[in-house]
Formats: C-alpha cells, sequence, structure tokens
C-alpha cells in the first residue's frame, strides 16, 4: 500500500508543552506509520527546534513575514518541495501558513490536498503584525483554493463560517485528543511543603487572554471569608504576564497562596494532586488544559467560551459568563464546599474522556478524513 504523504505547515514549533504545537507533535508521533508517511514544514526555526528532537523530518523555509520582499522566494521553495516530494496532503496551521500553503501549491505542478485548521476563536489576534488584521478580509477569497477545513469543535466551526463566509459544510470537527496517564509515583515539592484544605490549578501560558488576573481575583473573595477553608492556587506556565500577575496576588494579600510553578512536562502529576481545575479564559477553541483536567479525574470550572461548554456541563462542572469575578468566585465557593460533588463531577470528567476524546479516537477520525480527500482529489484529477 502506497502510504499518503502529510505535511504539516505551522509558523514554527515554540515549544513541546503547549496547545495548538503540543496536539501537532502528538499526531505526528500517532499516525500509523504503515499507511502515512508525515513531514514537518516550518515557516522559520525556534530556539526549542534546535535543542530538541522532532518526530519527523523538518523543513524551515526561511520566512520572515508576508511584507518581506523574501516571501515570493519561501512560496517558491514549498512549491519545490511539493513537487519533489510528492506531498499528497497540506495541512497548515495558524494564519501564515495558510497563505503561504495557498501560493506555494498554486506555483507547484501537482495538485496537493489543502486543509487549513482552526483551534481559537479570534484566529490572527493577539501581538501579530498589523497586516494581519487583513488577513480576515482576504480569507474567505483563500479557503476556496482549500479542499477543507478542520475545527476542534463545533463553536469554532461555527464562528469560522460565519467570520470567513466559508461554507459550513467545508469545514470538519475533530477534537483534540488527550493523553490518560498513569498515576504519578512522586508528589511535585510545591504540594509537600504548603498545606491546603483545596487546590485550584489552572494550566496556561501567562498571557492575558487566560486571565489568570480573574482567578487571583476570585481567590481574594474567596480567602476573605472567615469561615473559608485553606486554599490554594497552583498555575503551571510561563509568559510575559509573570510580574504583574505576582503584584497582583500581593495586592490582594494572596501572595502566600498562589503558586507559579512555570512550565513543567510532567503536568499530569501536578493535576493528579489537584481538587479543582479552572479555565477562566476570555478566548478558547477546545481546550487542551480542560481536557487534561478531565483525564485527571477532576470537576472543571470554566467561562463560557468557545468549545468550553462542550467539554463542561452540569455532569462534571460549572460554566460561568466570561470577565466575571463574582461568578467565578462563587461556582468555585460552591465546590470547595462539597467534596461529594467534587468527587462526582471528577468521576464524570473522566468517563467522558474516556468516551469522547481519546486518541484512538480522534486519529482513527483524522486518518479516515485524510484518506477521503485524498480518494476525492484523485478521483477529480481522473475527470480532467
Amino acid at each position: 500500500m502506497t502510504r499518503i504523504k502529510v505535511a504539516y505547515l505551522i509558523d514554527t514549533i515554540a515549544t513541546g508543552t503547549a496547545g495548538t504545537q503540543k496536539q501537532l507533535l502528538e499526531i505526528i508521533r500517532r499516525l500509523d506509520p504503515a499507511k502515512f508517511d508525515p513531514q514537518l514544514i516550518c515557516l522559520w526555526e525556534s530556539p526549542w527546534m534546535t535543542a530538541n528532537p522532532l518526530p519527523c523530518g523538518c523543513t524551515v523555509l526561511g520566512y520572515r513575514g508576508f511584507l518581506k520582499p523574501n516571501f515570493p522566494s519561501v512560496a517558491r521553495k514549498l512549491a519545490a518541495l511539493i513537487d519533489a516530494d510528492r506531498i499528497d496532503v497540506i495541512q497548515t496551521f495558524f494564519e501564515d501558513s495558510i497563505f503561504v500553503a495557498a501560493l506555494g501549491a498554486a506555483l507547484a505542478k501537482s495538485s496537493p490536498v489543502l486543509l487549513s485548521s482552526r483551534r481559537d476563536i479570534g484566529l490572527g489576534g493577539g501581538n501579530q503584525p498589523w497586516y494581519h488584521r487583513l488577513f480576515g478580509l482576504a480569507l474567505p477569497g483563500v479557503n476556496r483554493r482549500f479542499h477543507g477545513i478542520l475545527a476542534n469543535s463545533e463553536q469554532v466551526r461555527r464562528y469560522v463560517a460565519q467570520r470567513e463566509k466559508t461554507p459550513v459544510s467545508k469545514i470538519a470537527v475533530i477534537y483534540n485528543g488527550v493523553t490518560i496517564s498513569a498515576r504519578a509515583t512522586s508528589v511535585p515539592a510545591v504540594f509537600q511543603k504548603h498545606a491546603a484544605d483545596v487546590w485550584l490549578g489552572l494550566v496556561g501560558s501567562l498571557t492575558p487572554v487566560k486571565r489568570h488576573d480573574l482567578l487571583i481575583l476570585a481567590l481574594s473573595v474567596i480567602a476573605k471569608k472567615s469561615d473559608a477553608p485553606r486554599v490554594h492556587l497552583l498555575l503551571l506556565g510561563d509568559g510575559p504576564e509573570l510580574a504583574r500577575l505576582e503584584q497582583l496576588a500581593a495586592e490582594c494579600g494572596v501572595a502566600d497562596l498562589v503558586h507559579f510553578e512555570g512550565a513543567v512536562t510532567n503536568v499530569s502529576a501536578y493535576l493528579q494532586k489537584l481538587d479543582i481545575g479552572v479555565l477562566c479564559s476570555d478566548r478558547e477553541g477546545l481546550s487542551n488544559a480542560i481536557l487534561e483536567y478531565m483525564a485527571a479525574g477532576l470537576p472543571v470550572v470554566a467561562t463560557e467560551v468557545g468549545g468550553n461548554s462542550e467539554l463542561v456541563t452540569q455532569e462534571n462542572g460549572i460554566c460561568v459568563p466570561a470577565n466575571d469575578v463574582d461568578a467565578l468566585a462563587g461556582a468555585l465557593a460552591s465546590l470547595i464546599a462539597d467534596p461529594a460533588m467534587r468527587a462526582r463531577m471528577g468521576a464524570a470528567s473522566f468517563a467522558r474522556v474516556q468516551r469522547d476524546f481519546s486518541w484512538e479516537s480522534s486519529m482513527a477520525t483524522l486518518e479516515t478524513y485524510y484518506r477521503s480527500r485524498v480518494a476525492a482529489q484523485a478521483a477529480t484529477s481522473n475527470l480532467r
């Protein structure tokens, strides 16, 4: 059987532990090697890539920006790679890659299946160059060159269809996969150093969109109650907000209750010692953090954004409005006060992950989708 050659085009791999990049690396590792031949194509190289092994071969295109003089040469380099390696499928991640892939495929002699990914509500937001604001205007036209779009939640699917004026039928939903880890044999030091009746935790980069500030404020509301149990908050992740958040915790009088552990590789060992998983972002696609909380058997408190409500129901947690300290504090307080509710919701989380979000299920759906798109493309080519 001829293996399908799949190229994953992304700006760079800056870390192996966060969001889209973590999911992509896992997808590459888990593709059936008897049926698929993956490769990675990065627009530029990161320090992490030079220091860590990648799960497959990687080509760096040397992209420096959409408006830089070398953009045409980057597209030509991709076109040459498509033809030389006889790539069957190109799947892109993030906006710059969409436009590089569209031009590169147009310049190639062969016709690979073009797929793009949407894993967030607010593609192109954040600390992006100014011209990314124009990408939203161009995406409806560029999307017509792509054979499919892969979203990781129904909410993202609907958002993309509306924002990018693209038929819903062109957008498929394939949920993220999550690893269910064995019980850790060692206890992270932070739990040995600090005694708490209840541990809250949030896994996420220390960036404004994740709203760690909201959680610190909610913790201060809870801690001020005279009958409050000892509640500590664990934050796993690095980012530019660290100094501001440390200052906020001090100003709120909860600095001794908030523990910044940075980015860790053994996330599951920490999650297994938590009592409640929290995600209070202003924007999400389908949160890997929530899936990891559920895989650790935790009840979840999350904001009603993106695909969060597809993961967190009244069975396994509580959803609250975004940017609402009082609602967040109230939801947390109700779980803090009720160990039986936490146990019941945590069990429901674990059962849901096993049923709906295993890597086996996610990869089976993805591989079937690749095969169907390649077969459709071959049939179209034969008709010409």
